[in-house]
Parts: structure tokens; C-alpha cells; sequence
């Protein structure tokens, strides 16, 4: 009778079956089949499967012998319940009273500790399994391998993976993602090279993750053959794996690559539209950004938070004031997408980019949540660009507070009163910086030339062609014959002008242009990209540069596209 109720018990596994499962409970205590282990554990992960974790919990307490089945189960609702301070309370216990651990119970309690990113706590477990023997399991290793990255720890995480006797493609993946989570993108390229190596299938989760760092590197070479070979794989479609493509393609500069993606699906999704409409802002093409943004909609694919993003950003990057506003008072009531405080601070990017100070500081104080820090960041940029020194100084008294460890904002102030001549308060802004042991994140540029990426920072001399580079670098300034303002930048925080023109002319997106125009055809672009915003004189440079030498130069900042042709560059000097 037992072994019958037992199996009949498995094969509920959903909340339809809880009522079924009662009443043959029920039958199992009046078949005297209380007491019994094998039907109480039955019992309990049937309670437990059908969503009734109160049940499957009054099961287990009254049983007077748990076998380690039955409280694996209990972990297992209790993990699925999200309840994972109870499956570590669980955990100890089953050690404490001598359970029997098995490979199962650590990859469960291990996503549990995960969930909480219980680093102290894990490593405890860690313990165990090495005592045990178990950390060469691949269903012990991977599970360890990811808790590490979801807490933050990826040398941990790097030697969790190196103790897996033959790691899997889970595995493989939980290592390149954690790579990708903690911007450590060229070592994550690194695995996956050696990855493709092995005889090991790689699933979609490890493409994607490929793609968000070729598209964070602006890697083209390697995005593509990552393309390739994903093709080949047939897994390409998988897990928005092609809306990854269009992303990493559009950061690449390579729109026409992305637009090609996007026109080879089916039946794209909201995610695939949002993606080619983000591409298409980031570059600088409201007018084609928002004919995708009415596409879509004709296609009857409904757009969310994300889609709404990229179109106020395609509105910010190309002063459409009235556009943006229109879109923002519209999305809740015409798409039902309620607007978040980052829609709102894409608004008060739009005002303070096209000059509208005051408009931005009233948005500010009336929008129905607290301003963050991201909200006076954009006002102050503003203020910058327009020299508005009292709103600016309303802005930088915010953000200090709000996120005193950015350094954009000393940086911005002291550029701002400087250019006011207030240089006590300059001073003293430098002060602050220096009391607070802030530095300004180092400026680098990088190019990639036949699959290699070169990087430059300002005044760098270690590349092995520094004399090639230096010697074309001096002929174009000297072309150029570039006029000098004496206003500093957002790039420069020096004490001194004649410091600062001397970096200027070393900056590193020049160096990294001037080894592009030595290392690629004539016929070719120059491709450059650089971790900062894009100071006034580089951009000024550069489009001298393209007039005087007839080539295309395509610079990617952390803000947008500037495509420089024949003098002239398309973000029309608004950026």
C-alpha cells in the first residue's frame, strides 16, 4: 500500500493536484501509514511541489525519522518560496544533527547564499565541500563558481572553476558572465577564446554574455566571428541573443551590420525594437530613431520602460525639446508605461543639453519623485555647457551630497568657476578632491587595427611605434593650426594654462588617431573610442583633421557617436 500511495503522490506536481493530494493523505493516516518514512517524505514533497510549503513544513516537523530526501525538499521549496534565509537555517541544522550531504544539497543551500550574496556564510559551505571531497564535482564546482560571482568575488569565483575536474557549459558560462557583471570584459574575451578550444558545447547564456563585452570594447573582429560562430552553433536566436548583436554591433559603429540583424528577425520583440532604436539614438539619428519608435508600433509591438529610454535619449542628443516632452506626458496615458524617475532625468538631460536651465531646475522639484543624483548631474553639465555659475552651483551643492565620490561633479565645478576666474572657489573645489582622496577617472583611447586593440592614455609613449605616432600626431597639430581659447575643459583639471596645453595636444583620442591614419588604408575610416566625454578641442580637432586629410574619422565617447566628415561632424557640435 505504502509504495503505491508514494508513487501515485509524485506524480502531483503542480497546485492543480493539492486537493487530490490531501485526501490521499488523509486516506494514508487512516490506513494507519502515518509513521510511515517513505509516505511522509512523499507527502511532504508532494505538499511542497503543489506551492503548500505550511504543509510540507507540518509533515517534516512531525516526522520522528527524516531521511536526507526529505530535507532537500524542504530546502528546495524553501529556496523556490525565496524563503533563503530558512534554507540556510535548514542547512545548519542538517549539519548539526549529522544529514548526510550529498551534491544536490550543496548546489541548493549554494543558491541560497547566492540570493543573499552570503559571502561568510558560503564559504562555510565551502568548507564542507572541500572536506567532503566534492569541489572537483561539476554539480558542486558550478553552483560554487556563481555563488562567488553574485557576490562580488571573482578570484574566489576563478578558483572554484580551476578546482572543476571537467567543467560544463554551465560552468564555462557562470565564469564568463560573472567576467561581464564586474566589467572585467577582456578577461571574460580571454576565457572564451580558451573556451572554444575545448570540446565543450557553449549554450546561448555565453554568447550573449560575448556580445556585452564586445560591445563594452567596441570590439568588432571579435563580436563578429563570436557571430559566426554562434551561427554555426544555431543559437543564435536564443535568449535575445540577436537583440545582444544589435546592441553590440550599434556600440561597435557598425549600424549597418546592426540593421541587418534586426531586418533578419522574424517577429521582432519589444527588446529587439528597443535595441535598434537605442542604436540609432546612441549615434546621433533622432529622425531614424523615432521612424523605428512608429514602426513598431504600427507592428503592434508594444513598447516598455526601455524602448521609452532610447527615444528620450534620441530627443536629448538632438535638441528635440518639444518632441521630448510630448513623449514623456504621453507615456502613461497613450501606452500605459508609467514614467520612472529615469524618464525624468532623461527630460532634465533634454532641457539642460538645449540650454533650457530653468525649465530643467522646475522639472526637478515638481516631478513626482526625489531628485537622484543623476537629475543635478545633467543640470550641471548644463550649466557647464551654457556658463550658468548659480544654477550650477544649486546643482554641485545636490550632488555632493547625493554621491560625494563623483568625481565629475568637483570636476565640472572647478572647470565652471574657473571660467568665471573664481579661482579661490576653484581652489577650494580641488581641495575637496584632494581631502576626500578623489582622483578623476584617467582618460584612455583605443583602436582596434587587424583584430589587435591598441589603448593610449594622455601623453602616452609605450607603444612600440610612439616615434611613428608622435611624428604624424606633430604634423597634423601643425596643419591644423588650432586656435587657442584659454577656457578649460571637463577633460582638464590643472592649475596651470600652459599645463594643460601641453596635455591637450598628447591627448589620448589623438594619439589613437594618429596611429589609426598611419595603420589603416587611405580609403578606410578611423575608428577611435574612448572611455570619457569627448572634450571641445579633440572634437575640434578631429574635425580638422578629416578636412585636411578627406578621411572619415568615427569617434565613440561614453556619451555618443560624432561621425567627422570633410570639417564637419554629425552630432552638429551638440553633444
Amino acid at each position: 500500500m505504502g509504495p503505491l500511495i508514494s508513487g501515485f503522490l509524485r506524480s502531483l506536481l503542480n497546485p492543480s493536484g493539492l486537493a487530490i493530494g490531501k485526501q490521499i493523505h488523509s486516506h494514508a493516516i487512516r490506513s494507519g501509514l502515518g509513521s510511515n518514512a517513505s509516505v511522509n517524505t512523499a507527502i511532504s514533497n508532494m505538499y511542497m511541489k503543489c506551492g503548500w510549503l505550511e504543509g510540507a513544513e507540518l509533515v517534516f516537523e512531525k516526522m520522528s525519522e527524516k531521511n536526507a530526501v526529505t530535507w532537500t525538499g524542504i530546502m528546495v521549496g524553501y529556496t523556490q518560496a525565496e524563503r533563503r534565509i530558512d534554507a540556510l537555517a535548514l542547512f545548519a541544522k542538517m549539519v548539526n544533527e549529522g544529514v548526510e550531504l550529498d551534491e544536490y544539497v550543496f548546489s541548493i543551500v549554494l543558491k541560497a547564499c547566492a540570493g543573499l550574496e552570503e559571502l561568510n556564510f558560503g564559504r562555510q559551505i565551502h568548507c564542507h565541500i572541500v572536506k567532503l571531497g566534492l569541489e572537483s564535482e561539476v554539480s558542486v564546482g558550478t553552483p560554487l563558481v556563481d555563488f562567488y560571482v553574485k557576490c562580488s568575488n571573482l578570484e574566489s569565483a576563478s578558483k572554484a572553476f580551476e578546482w572543476i575536474s571537467e567543467p560544463n557549459d554551465v560552468s564555462w558560462s557562470a565564469l564568463i558572465t560573472g567576467y561581464c557583471q564586474m566589467g572585467e570584459f577582456e578577461e571574460a574575451l580571454k576565457t572564451f577564446k580558451s573556451l572554444r578550444t575545448r570540446s565543450v558545447d557553449i549554450n546561448s547564456f555565453t554568447y550573449t554574455s560575448i556580445f556585452q563585452a564586445c560591445s563594452a570594447l567596441a570590439d568588432f573582429n571579435s563580436g563578429a566571428q563570436t557571430h559566426a560562430d554562434a551561427i554555426k552553433s544555431g543559437l543564435v536566436a536564443y535568449q535575445h541573443g540577436e537583440s545582444a548583436m544589435i546592441t553590440m554591433y550599434s556600440r561597435c559603429g557598425r549600424l549597418d551590420y546592426a540593421t541587418r540583424v534586426f531586418e533578419s528577425i522574424g517577429d521582432p520583440d519589444a527588446v529587439a525594437w528597443t535595441a535598434i532604436i537605442a542604436g540609432y539614438a546612441y549615434q546621433g539619428n533622432a529622425p531614424e530613431a523615432l521612424e523605428l519608435f512608429r514602426r513598431m508600433q504600427d507592428c503592434g509591438v508594444r513598447p516598455n520602460a526601455v524602448t521609452f529610454i532610447a527615444v528620450l535619449t534620441a530627443c536629448s542628443h538632438s535638441g528635440l525639446v518639444k518632441e521630448g516632452r510630448q513623449y514623456l506626458e504621453s507615456m502613461n496615458s497613450k501606452y500605459g508605461v508609467a514614467p520612472t524617475i529615469d524618464h525624468y532625468d532623461c527630460m532634465v538631460d533634454i532641457y539642460s543639453r538645449a540650454g533650457f536651465l530653468l525649465e530643467a531646475l522646475e522639472l526637478i522639484r515638481s516631478m513626482p519623485f526625489s531628485p537622484d543624483a543623476m537629475s543635478w548631474k545633467c543640470l550641471l553639465g548644463g550649466c557647464w555647457t551654457y556658463r550658468n555659475l548659480g544654477i550650477g552651483e544649486l546643482a554641485a551643492e545636490n550632488l555632493f551630497q547625493l554621491d560625494p565620490e563623483d568625481t565629475a561633479c568637483y570636476i565640472l565645478m572647478f572647470n565652471l568657476y574657473a571660467s568665471f576666474g573664481k579661482w579661490k572657489e576653484a581652489a577650494d573645489v580641488r581641495k575637496m578632491m584632494t581631502e576626500r582622496n578623489l582622483r578623476k577617472e584617467l582618460s584612455s583611447s583605443w583602436i582596434s587595427v587587424k583584430g589587435k586593440v591598441h589603448r593610449f592614455i594622455v601623453g602616452d609613449k609605450h607603444h612600440p611605434q610612439t616615434e611613428e605616432i608622435y611624428s604624424k600626431l606633430e604634423a597634423l597639430n601643425y596643419s591644423v593650426k588650432k586656435k587657442e581659447t584659454g577656457l578649460l575643459t571637463e577633460e582638464d583639471v590643472s592649475d596651470s594654462l600652459p599645463e594643460r596645453k601641453e596635455q591637450l595636444l598628447v591627448h589620448s583620442e589623438r594619439l589613437a588617431l594618429a596611429f589609426g591614419l598611419i595603420s589603416t588604408p587611405s580609403s578606410a575610416p578611423v575608428f577611435v573610442f574612448k572611455n570619457l566625454r569627448a572634450c571641445k578641442d579633440c572634437h575640434d580637432f578631429c574635425k580638422q583633421v578629416s578636412s585636411i586629410t578627406g578621411r572619415e574619422i568615427v569617434v565613440r565617447d561614453s556619451f555618443r557617436f560624432h561621425h567627422f566628415r570633410l570639417g564637419e561632424c554629425t552630432c552638429n557640435d551638440y553633444w
